[in-house]
């Protein structure tokens, strides 16, 4: 059907049959207050599909929810059509066992610069959404002979959304507020079902559908040489990051990588300066280290992959900024003044969603600028860096032994590295074994060696530079998997698809004689922690119930377990945060049946249910509001402690186990649990009315609690515990001073959760 339309159309010239965004929509696309919701966004690149021979329109998959999540190839018609060859060329230079020098120069020769650009993938940052429109408009329309160039030495993968229902979920909320005095506001909800903004902490554990989707295509099937992830960022500050990013920086990251992240990064701030655009920033906050988002995975798997941070209006309201609220105070930039990676500021004043578009634009056509021109450098690169991993790798492989107390996890994480496209065999004894001698041999490394924080200092004496995000993320101490490193023996067999055994896990709680009726809080200042924990449960099999406060104050009916997930105790409470000595005490108004915390109705309704005989669970932050409103026989010991005397920004620790409760049913003596709160807990000899037990505690020497990360005054968790549990009338408290669902990540202590449901409909 395309081919025939384009035939038929063929005498027009190319600008007069594809049609422009705003006519097709009939919306002003960038004008204020006007959005696109990704219905449109895709109803338009359809079109957009059928009336160009530049554009192809490919589905990604299925969304959380439903939505088809697409992908448009854009590159000129010639490429369009060799499509399958270019993908076996991208193939081969990214796995290049066994190829010549003489076939890889034919193939570079051959070959195109493949990029991906991804765009919205924090719903709320959503301009880059509606550009991505008007950019595909533009490169399917245009007949000037530099967007020609580029278009037949490069092929761009373009992803309007990585969030679909998040992006539906904020034009719909948006929409419905404008022109009243909640215009612009929050969510009062996660923007994905199940993660909120921890979508972008989700590429290398692949726990959701659309983390799949992209990965899928970006390492099985595309092999890009470069990933631009296009966000948006706070209001008062620079205007735009571009890298060169902030340090510290990996050490095992190919330094090729950041050559070219800066190499293209500097051409995209030298257009956007020659375009009069202020507030340019690089080496800004966002770090070379973290692995866990989009294109970070990337550089482990010698891809480069570069962020751009837009700063953002009120989603599609202008903000006014005034000049002295525009604020440096962070890594890069401690004064906002001009300085040598920020050297035009901007002034201050009105900024608009077509402000976000622009900038993101001009940036974006710099980066085809870049691929184009470097296109045989860029696949070379690739090539060179591919082989360096192979190299480095040896004969060396990590076995995952059959023989495992948990097989149906260490299985996972095999199917986990297949996932990544990571060559995976086995023997004939059942075991897995990952060969490093392969491509992606150092994101192999990355993922089951411990991390040690690399302490950069800006001076001597000064602390060290904190990371972006956490600090640790191995798989096998969070997965409670066994791994050896080894030398890579004969007779294996490549296995391309793993089946976890996720089934068997749960046909086992179907034989339990009572389920549990779980619900978890449903805050209106939403929680990422409550959303990954219905994931965890809700993949295992356990039906999850959401209670806001307002059905909490009522009275807690039909249920068996409470799930507190970790968020600050005055939100808790009251639905804000506390405001301390540096932090505004203004906070928006919501509409109001999306205002307050549990208040005093919902605490006395929480111990009503427990005393009553119901479970009420707690984790991180969360049980500090459980000890404050509850009479039980425990202190958070950490609390009130200075950041300059503890500080963890997630880290992995050893937990010592007490193994004979039944919380801690069937868990072994130690395990590594993810800890990233200032909480460890003291308990006390209570009165005979009431029992407690400390099921888990932090190492004796404070040498022993670290296992993976970085921790400043370990000291202060040394014989401390870490989980307790008590009776309360007829009910019981667990509390868990970490997450031990942490981002559907840590297996580990997965059990310790569902042992806490079943608990609640057991004995004493």
């Amino acid at each position: 059907m395309k081919r025939l339309l384009l035939a038929l159309a063929f005498t027009l010239p190319l600008s007069a049959q594809i049609p422009a965004p705003s006519s097709f929509l009939k919306l002003d696309i960038g004008k204020d207050r006007v959005l696109a919701d990704y219905r449109q966004i895709r109803d338009y690149f359809r079109a957009l599909d059928q009336a160009s021979p530049r554009v192809d329109y490919e589905v990604l998959g299925k969304t959380t929810l439903g939505e088809e999540m697409f992908m448009a190839v854009i590159s000129d018609e010639a490429n369009l059509r060799n499509k399958t060859r270019l993908q076996e060329i991208a193939k081969r230079l990214a796995d290049p066992r066994g190829l010549s020098d003489v076939d890889a120069a034919k193939l570079i020769d051959e070959g195109k610069t493949i990029v991906i650009v991804t765009c919205n993938i924090h719903a709320t940052e959503i301009a880059s959404s509606q550009m991505a429109m008007e950019w595909a408009h533009d490169l399917a329309a245009a007949n000037d002979a530099e967007t020609k160039r580029r278009l037949k030495n490069v092929v761009l993968l373009l992803v309007p959304s990585l969030n679909p229902d998040g992006q539906i979920m904020v034009t719909e909320w948006y929409r419905k507020y404008v022109g009243t005095k909640y215009e612009g506001g929050r969510l009062p909800w996660i923007y994905h079902h199940y993660t909120g903004h921890d979508n972008n902490r989700d590429w290398y554990m692949l726990t959701q559908v659309e983390t799949r989707n992209v990965n899928r295509a970006l390492y099985k099937e595309w092999n890009p040489q470069v990933f631009v992830d296009e966000h948006q960022m706070g209001s008062e500050g620079p205007r735009m990051f571009i890298p060169p990013f902030a340090d510290p920086v990996d050490p095992d990251v190919h330094p090729l990588i950041w050559r070219e992240a800066n190499l293209i990064g500097s051409n995209m701030a030298f257009r956007l300066e020659q375009a009069e655009k202020s507030g340019l920033i690089y080496g800004y906050s966002f770090d070379a280290y973290w692995l866990g988002g989009t294109r970070n995975t990337g550089w482990w798997k010698n891809v480069t992959g570069l962020l751009l941070e837009t700063a953002s209006p009120r989603v599609a309201t202008p903000t006014y900024i005034e000049p002295s609220e525009l604020r440096g105070g962070t890594k890069g930039l401690i004064d906002y003044k001009a300085t040598i990676n920020h050297p035009n500021p901007w002034k201050g004043g009105w900024w608009r969603l077509r402000d976000v578009m622009d900038y993101e634009r001009i940036a974006s056509d710099a980066l085809l600028e870049t691929a184009a021109d470097r296109a045989v450098d860029l696949q070379r690169n690739l090539l060179a860096r591919a082989r360096a991993a192979i190299a480095h790798g040896g004969d060396e492989a990590y076995r995952i032994p059959h023989d495992q107390r948990d097989w149906p996890t260490a299985q996972y994480l095999a199917w986990l590295m297949n996932e990544h496209n990571v060559e995976v065999r086995q023997a004939t004894n059942g075991d897995y074994w990952i060969p490093l001698a392969q491509p992606y041999s150092k994101f192999v490394e990355e993922m089951m060696e411990p991390q040690r924080y690399p302490e950069v200092r800006l001076q001597p004496g000064k602390d060290i530079l904190r990371p972006y995000d956490i600090a640790t993320w191995t798989l096998p101490l969070q997965m409670g998997v066994r791994v050896e490193r080894a030398a890579m023996p004969q007779g294996t067999t490549r296995v391309t698809e793993i089946k976890p055994a996720m089934k068997e896990v749960i046909a086992r709680g179907e034989k339990l004689a009572k389920k549990p009726r779980v619900a978890t809080y449903k805050s209106w200042q939403a929680s990422m922690d409550e959303g990954w924990t219905r994931w965890v449960l809700e993949t295992y099999g356990v039906q999850v119930k959401q209670l806001t406060a307002q059905d909490i104050q009522k009275g807690i009916t039909d249920i068996d377990a409470l799930i507190l997930a970790d968020q600050p105790k005055d939100v808790i409470a009251t639905g804000k945060q506390r405001p301390g000595d540096t932090r505004m005490k203004y906070e928006e108004e919501m509409p109001p049946e999306y205002r307050g915390g549990l208040e005093h109705a919902g605490a006395d309704a929480l111990r009503k249910f427990v005393d009553g005989g119901g479970t009420l669970i707690a984790f991180g932050n969360a049980c500090d509001y459980v000890i404050d409103e509850f009479n039980i026989p425990v202190r958070n010991a950490l609390a009130g402690v200075r950041a300059e005397e503890y500080s963890n920004p997630g880290s992995l620790v050893r937990l010592k186990i007490r193994t004979d409760h039944p919380v801690t049913a069937g868990m072994p003596s130690e395990v590594a649990a993810f800890q990233d709160e200032a909480i460890a807990f003291e308990t006390t000899a209570p009165a005979t009315d009431i029992q407690r037990w400390v099921l888990a505690t932090y190492p004796d020497d404070e040498k022993d609690v670290l296992l993976s990360g970085w921790i400043e005054g370990a000291s202060r968790l040394a014989r401390k515990a870490a989980a307790v549990a008590t009776t309360y009338g007829k009910g019981k408290i667990v509390l868990f001073g970490f997450r031990p669902q942490h981002r559907g990540q840590t297996h580990a202590t997965f059990p310790l959760v569902f042992n806490a449901l079943w608990w609640s409909v057991s004995g004493p």
